[in-house]
């Protein structure tokens, strides 16, 4: 109870710094300006239906993070341009342990388990500080999420997903180099117009922590969205 009690604690805690939104604009793109206000100079364009990631507000203008060829780059959007992620229909936690988890309502079920990391099932490189300290660099030839120089302790395993009675498949690309995964501070959100089911988990914790989205349309993985919210 104690553990559950400081998982929801956290929970609470990241949710009310940062969260994932999605651009939705009737002209198909939104300016993302590099301060918070109409007159600040444009520094970017967003398309319709782009994951961002949004922190605190300033007034009117919601202070975001966004991907751009692999970098994370920062501007300013104005709030009725973003529809947060968590407003979209919420499926609901039928079972949920410290190592899997079910989401289910209507047509729609998601379910993961996690499994311990064995070392000797990876290939792992070491590399070495400036001040001589041993630290790993890469797992499985991959850069990698949820630690900060050790060895991680869990992975994911299995995912299985059903949206009515399409099977969806969640590519190794999406999860092999995502470590520490926290089945209790996952949640999925379903947007039943357009047919799109979105993950969203905080993984891991302190230095190691990350925040990521998977993105599913009409029944097919389309992308992820990575941050760093603490």
């Amino acid at each position: 109870m104690k553990y559950i009690g400081a998982v929801m604690l956290l929970s609470i805690g990241m949710q009310a710094q940062a969260q994932f939104g999605v651009i939705q604009d009737k002209d198909g793109y939104t300016n993302v300006r590099e301060g918070a206000g109409i007159s600040r100079k444009i520094a970017d364009k967003l398309q319709d239906g782009e994951v961002v990631y949004t922190w605190e507000q300033e007034g009117e203008w919601c202070n975001i993070n966004y991907h751009r060829k692999n970098e994370i780059e920062g501007g300013f959007v104005h709030r009725s341009r973003i529809k947060m992620v968590n407003t979209f229909e919420k499926i609901k936690v039928r079972q949920q342990t410290e190592t899997n988890v079910v989401f289910q309502q209507d047509s729609v079920t998601v379910m993961f388990t996690t499994r311990a990391f064995v070392e000797k099932d990876h290939q792992v490189h070491h590399g070495k500080s400036e001040e001589g300290f041993s630290f790993v660099e890469k797992i499985d030839g991959k850069d990698f999420y949820g630690c900060d120089g050790g060895l991680p302790t869990r992975e994911y395993n299995t995912f299985t997903i059903q949206i009515g009675n399409r099977a969806v498949a969640v590519p190794d690309k999406a999860i092999r180099d995502l470590y520490q995964p926290n089945p209790e501070l996952t949640e999925v959100f379903y947007d039943r117009k357009i047919d799109r089911l979105y993950i969203i988990a905080s993984n891991s914790d302190g230095a190691g922590g990350y925040e990521v989205l998977f993105q599913f349309d009409r029944g097919v993985y389309t992308k992820r969205a990575i941050y760093y919210g603490f």
